[in-house]
């Protein structure tokens, strides 16, 4: 929306006008001091420039700094106030591209961009981005303002920079931007969406639960509201890289909690019989049974040769299982009973043949004792998490059991790590998975069987707080299974607050939000027996 400016305009902001120093509203300049509070620019220019504070001698129109993301603020009230024909950067940096961006704006403008899935504006060659305002004439702002970067407040100098560029800046009667309309840009105001993807580490998601479901309940979650949205060959994902699951009770889930999902526990144990199943169905490129107990030949020929020459006497393929479990009986702590299931002879075809054959996305098994059981981590190449990650958790607590059985260790935790995690929003599972991150609104533990909630454990252990009123003193002792760990004193919840992050104490969220509570609670009450 343009409104006509008046023959001699004077300054108005459209936004955060408590937060910007008015000098000569009429003035053609704007100073913009980054991250230096006005208070310290004040002292410096009433020193060295004095003029540049008077109204009645002064080009400067308004002085502001960029707190609060605050550059999108400041074009749109410099497109409401086109006056202003020339802005100088002074101030503090923090070693920021603040100054670069800016600049990298006026001389290159601005392109089309998608941040968390929606459309924007992102300044060309920078990370920085507007939003998609159809209102906002970055080509008037190229045009009609030109840009100074002066340096920090500490240059004995700028003072004298400062007077004479003002001395040389051009003056804005008859330009060509002269009596140019005002514009008025909205700023969104609204929250996200439900469905838009709220910013992440993407490849740094990881989840530590009981169960099978368990674990898949909190990945779906997590993908529905923070995969990043790609365009594959086959169509669009929601996809999280390398993300991890930790299932420390890997058992099976009751039955009617799987059907309320949508799965089947029989073809659950279906799949668990055909995934140790060596044979390979004519017309199929792989099966993980296969792979895993009748492809290889251990120390000679692989794949397709020892299929191909098996009538000419060629060596029987070797059961990579029967191998891990052999490890492990000669050696318990052993770290190499590990299993390839990729065959990069194979499965990493030239691109043209890429079509022609399906590869594994199961690529490696490792068996490793730990705590006097067997542990299993699994790494998948590309995970559909919709239908296909819970079933193959399945098959892995099947193919754990086997090794398990065969070594003679119970069975540990079973550790998924997905290269690629994804979504396909297409899916009829799909408005399921909204729904789960809907509901989603505790971080307790959840007995399937009975529906009720327990406290999470944090498994670096937990803490008892309580404050001394002698000494004046919070206490927080760090315990774990009734062991006192380390002692925790200092007369400010916040002291002890850093140095539990500085060790590491605690992993869970919803633990550090309960520890924060209970230390300011502590602080509180001796704040009280003081008074």
């Amino acid at each position: 929306m343009a409104t006509s400016a008046p023959s001699t305009a004077s300054f108005e902001a459209l936004y955060h006008g408590d937060r910007l120093q008015l000098v000569n509203p009429t003035g053609d300049v704007g100073i913009v001091t980054l991250w230096s509070p006005w208070r310290t620019v004040e002292r410096k220019l009433a020193a060295d420039a004095p003029e540049l504070l008077d109204p009645a001698r002064s080009r400067v129109a308004v002085i502001a700094n960029l707190y609060g993301d605050g550059m999108y603020a400041m074009f749109c009230n410099l497109l409401y106030n086109p006056q202003v024909r020339h802005l100088i950067a002074i101030g503090q940096d923090l070693g920021l591209d603040t100054t670069r961006e800016i600049a990298a704006f006026l001389a290159d403008g601005l392109e089309d961009a998608e941040l968390l899935g929606r459309p924007v504006k992102r300044i060309r060659g920078m990370h920085r981005v507007f939003p998609a305002a159809a209102e906002f004439d970055d080509a008037r702002l190229r045009a009609g303002l030109s840009f100074h970067p002066l340096g920090k407040l500490s240059d004995p100098l700028l003072g004298e920079q400062l007077t004479k560029l003002m001395r040389e800046l051009p003056r804005a009667s008859g330009g060509p931007l002269d009596g140019a309309e005002r514009i008025r840009v909205p700023i969104p105001t609204d929250v996200a969406d439900a469905d838009m993807t709220l910013p992440s580490e993407v490849g740094a998601h990881q989840v530590v639960r009981p169960r099978p479901l368990d674990c898949w309940d909190e990945l779906v979650v997590r993908a529905v509201r923070f995969g990043r949205r790609v365009e594959l060959r086959d169509g669009p994902r929601l996809e999280l890289l390398n993300a991890k699951a930790v299932i420390t009770d890997p058992a099976e889930d009751p039955r009617a909690a799987l059907a309320e999902r949508g799965f089947e526990l029989d073809r659950f144990h279906a799949y668990q019989r055909r995934i140790l199943q060596p044979e390979l169905p004519e017309g199929i490129s792989y099966t993980y049974g296969n792979r895993l107990r009748g492809h290889f030949e251990l120390g000679g020929t692989t794949g397709a040769a020892v299929r191909g020459s098996a009538a000419g006497g060629a060596p029987a393929s070797t059961d990579t299982l029967q191998a891990a479990i052999d490890k492990l009986r000669a050696d318990p702590r052993t770290r190499g009973a590990y299993v390839s299931l990729w065959d990069t002879a194979e499965d990493l075809p030239p691109a043209a043949d890429e079509a022609r054959r399906s590869k594994p996305c199961l690529t490696t098994l490792f068996f490793r004792t730990a705590a006097d059981r067997l542990t299993l981590t699994a790494t998948y190449r590309a995970h559909n998490l919709l239908t296909a990650w819970l079933e193959n958790v399945y098959g892995l607590i099947a193919i754990q059991r086997h090794v398990a059985n065969g070594t003679g260790i119970e069975p540990g935790a079973i550790t998924v790590i997905s290269h690629s995690l994804g979504i396909d929003p297409r899916n009829q599972r799909y408005e399921l998975a909204r729904t789960l991150a809907q509901r989603w609104t505790r971080d307790d533990d959840v007995d399937h069987a009975t529906g009720k909630t327990s406290l999470r454990e944090d498994p670096n252990g937990y803490f008892v707080v309580s404050p001394d009123p002698e000494r004046r003193l919070i206490v927080a002792e760090h315990r774990f299974g009734g062991v006192l760990l380390k002692r925790y004193e200092a007369a400010r919840a916040v002291e002890i607050e850093h140095q539990v992050a500085a060790d590491m104490a605690v992993t869970l969220v919803s633990h550090a939000l309960w520890l924060g509570h209970e230390l300011a609670r502590a602080e509180q009450r001796l704040r009280g027996s003081s008074a």
